[in-house]
């Protein structure tokens, strides 16, 4: 049964070397356009679990390269100002390094600015179509084991891709958005102007524009004179419409495990967009939020992605998608009690072998911060973990790693 409750979750993997990992770029074709990319494996001869990132809107190359300036950047994200991101890239290498294999790819826009050709929906947004009959070619993929993730603008598309193939064993949304385009885009423009000072009579004017002209497309109402909007013609908007419109019902036809991640602080896909999807979209219970996150998938003063949504995104995996290529050492079951637990200020590690040898200790909050961190040569019995007087009540996670094995384990502190 679907919860009627909204879920916020944020479960913890151990703390493991990098495995070595190698990169192929890479080539395929569609829509008679040469894509580039990159093929990232494990170490091992595979075959693979693989997965397709789908990115979001916009030029995006393969590493999701976004330069943070400017006096909009400097408003909503002065933590950023001047930063460089490219979180497809750090996103593929934790994947990576967990046993995935992972395609990502420089959009046809990215590389064929002025020289794209006719404009058509199937060419602009279906690229991973192509993709996945790509990544099937290879020997080194687990080709029982595909799984697309979409990120933002991605999310929408997955589904429609997914609905029509049977080769597809998992989707995942990343801060993916039950709202049209034009409305989220709409609500954008109005709530930057707001926030930042802008001139916010002639950016709700601009939004009404777009606003309408997607009026006009749903109805079926243009023609060969209506004009193009972003580079993109009528009849092109009219197939994405009718692709992305039923996104739920897309998610639902799928019936596809499927995992939905929102992050909390995400102004260009609020919070509200994951309720929207838990309400309509049946097929699964899995819906995440990940506090203190922004649109790409960063804390709003690190530049990097956060390694509290790869490790969920790993996680869930693990749990619901069969994985060759995975190590078999992650979550062993526990070897110690925690007592109490919930707790006020401290608690003990109550160890159930008789001696335990490097032992590492492991506390972060829900935003993936480390809150105590202690290693031991050789212990036995039990260990007091004392907290920090300014950690504020709520839900932890405790990670304990020893003789090769690890466990996590929740914990919730008390006021």
């Amino acid at each position: 049964m679907k919860p009627s409750v909204f879920f916020t979750l944020l479960l913890l993997l151990c703390s493991l070397p990098a495995r070595p990992q190698q990169s192929y770029n890479i080539t395929f074709t569609h829509a008679d356009k040469t894509v580039y990319g990159t093929f990232s494996v494990p170490a091992g001869n595979g075959p693979f679990p693989t997965i397709i990132l789908n990115p979001g809107s916009g030029a995006n190359d393969r590493d999701g390269t976004l330069q943070l300036i400017g006096g909009n950047v400097a408003c909503l994200y002065p933590g950023l100002l001047n930063e460089t991101l490219k979180t497809y890239k750090e996103l593929g290498e934790a994947l990576v390094d967990s046993g995935y294999a992972v395609l990502r790819y420089d959009k046809l826009e990215y590389t064929y600015p002025t020289t794209l050709g006719v404009i058509t929906f199937h060419k602009l947004w279906l690229p991973v179509e192509s993709a996945i009959d790509y990544v099937k070619s290879r020997a080194d993929v687990d080709t029982a084991n595909i799984i697309l993730m979409g990120h933002s603008e991605g999310s929408a598309l997955i589904p429609f891709i997914a609905k029509s193939r049977n080769d597809i064993k998992a989707l995942i949304s990343l801060a993916g958005a039950r709202t049209p385009f034009d409305s989220l885009l709409a609500y954008q423009l109005v709530y930057i102007a707001q926030t930042c000072g802008g001139n916010v009579p002639q950016t709700q004017l601009q939004a009404n524009q777009i606003l309408a002209y997607f009026n006009l497309i749903r109805k079926n109402q243009w023609n060969a004179g209506t004009p193009a909007l972003f580079g993109v013609p009528a009849s092109a908007w009219y197939d994405y419409v009718q692709a992305t419109d039923p996104v739920a019902d897309n998610y639902n036809s799928c019936n596809l495990p499927t995992l939905f991640i929102g992050l909390g602080l995400d102004i260009n896909v609020p919070p509200a967009e994951l309720i929207r999807f838990q309400n309509e979209v049946n097929i699964t219970q899995d819906f995440w939020s990940l506090p203190g996150l922004i649109h790409y998938m960063t804390p709003a003063n690190d530049p990097h992605i956060s390694e509290a949504l790869t490790d969920t995104i790993i996680y869930w995996l693990r749990k619901n998608v069969l994985t060759t290529g995975a190590r078999p050492d992650i979550l062993n079951e526990p070897f110690f009690k925690v007592s109490p637990n919930p707790f006020i200020s401290d608690f003990n590690i109550i160890l159930e072998k008789e001696r335990v040898k490097n032992l590492e200790i492991i506390l972060q909050d829900v935003s993936g911060k480390t809150i105590h961190r202690e290693h031991y040569e050789q212990v036995s019995g039990k260990i007091r973990i004392n907290l920090p007087g300014d950690c504020s009540p709520g839900i932890y996670w405790l990670q304990v790693n020893a003789d090769g094995g690890s466990a996590v384990q929740k914990m919730i502190k008390r006021g």
